[in-house]
């Protein structure tokens, strides 16, 4: 039975860009091509869907379906030793996301299949060479023949094992403070995700970007630390993608901040801290909140850091008729540790001083 359209089908599935931020499209190919294998069966190609499956479910950070569909790719193709091997080396790949427990039964799995697998480019080798690397993320130095096979994938012709690759490389990179290979690997990075058409990812790596400029320390580097935190704010406004959005509002302030210039970084913040209030996001506040105080403190404001907590205190607790002490208590404890208690104290009866007058004014005005 001619099974050419199925084919086809698997091959769109698996060549549509997964990438971090594009399981949909990923997802409707394997919808479209999983009726033409119930009409033409093909037990390889039903694999080679579900090992696609999985990657999806990888990526949504569903690691049950992940460890579903790489079971049942393997008894859809019980003799196709490549694609077994494939959907082996993932599942450990899922295995050392699920954490500590998952990494230790990964790894000699990993180790094993290395000095078995025979040499030369595939798949498998290329799926290998992900997971010993992601493997590695969690090892006290990383083993340098790791980091060559992460690198020989950067050109790898597969769009999302080249993505991943250039993730890993400048995760290893920052790493171990090797700002070079982490600046270009982060580059390559935006390009792909920009050339695949998602902003979700471009977005991600611009800011990841922007904060390797910014340890580069430089005048250039922070010019281009500064352009890449404003493209990211621009692309997620473009798509309404409004979490990565104040994603890029924090890194501009951090770059600010960075720069000593305080009072923009607070007009970043406070920025969030109104978005935050016009959806009703106590958390989201509460955290801009501290972050505006922080910055105060850093600048050695200290009088404006305990008013910023304290007037929002007051202001949220008007504004859900509730108790929300406990939410900024936090805030005050990390400003006392800073300054002490005793200071703190001062300052606190100084604002007050403050306000009280402040209110004799207006009375007297009123009058």
């Amino acid at each position: 039975m001619d099974d050419s359209a199925a084919r086809q089908a698997v091959e769109r599935a698996e060549r549509e860009p997964l990438l971090g931020h594009r399981a949909a499209p990923v997802r409707a190919a394997i919808d479209a091509a999983a009726p033409l294998l119930d009409a033409t069966p093909s037990p390889e190609l039903r694999a080679r869907l579900l090992l696609r499956l999985a990657q999806v479910a990888m990526v949504e950070t569903d690691y049950e379906a992940a460890d579903q569909a790489l079971a049942a790719a393997a008894r859809h193709a019980p003799d196709a030793h490549e694609l077994r091997m494939l959907g082996g080396v993932r599942a450990c790949r899922v295995a050392i996301r699920r954490g500590p427990d998952g990494r230790a039964v990964a790894e000699p799995t990993l180790r094993m299949a290395a000095e078995q697998l025979a040499p030369g480019a595939s798949a498998v080798a290329a799926e290998l060479a992900l997971a010993i690397g992601e493997l590695e993320l969690h090892a006290e130095s990383a083993d340098a023949a790791a980091l060559d096979a992460l690198a020989e994938l950067r050109d790898a012709p597969d769009l999302d094992t080249r993505f991943t690759a250039h993730q890993l490389v400048a995760a290893h990179a920052l790493a171990r403070g090797d700002l070079a290979p982490a600046l270009a690997s982060l580059r390559a990075v935006v390009a792909i995700a920009r050339d695949a058409a998602s902003p979700a990812d471009e977005i991600e790596a611009r800011i990841a970007l922007a904060a390797a400029l910014a340890a580069r320390g430089d005048a250039i580097a922070s010019e281009d630390a500064a352009h890449q935190v404003a493209a990211a704010r621009q692309r997620a406004k473009e798509h309404g993608l409004a979490e990565l959005e104040h994603a890029a509002l924090l890194a501009e302030a951090a770059l600010l901040a960075d720069a000593r210039k305080t009072a923009p970084a607070i007009d970043r913040v406070l920025e969030l801290a109104r978005a935050a209030a016009a959806k009703q996001d106590a958390a989201q506040y509460v955290a801009a909140v501290g972050i505006m105080a922080e910055l105060y403190a850093r600048s050695g404001d200290h009088v404006s850091a305990f008013r910023t907590i304290a007037e929002s205190h007051h202001a949220l607790s008007r504004a859900t008729g509730s108790d929300t002490t406990p939410l900024f208590r936090p805030l005050l404890a990390r400003l006392r540790d800073r300054i002490g208690e005793a200071k703190l104290t001062e300052i606190a009866a100084a604002v007050e001083h403050a306000n009280r007058l402040a209110d004799q004014i207006l009375d007297s005005k009123k009058k």
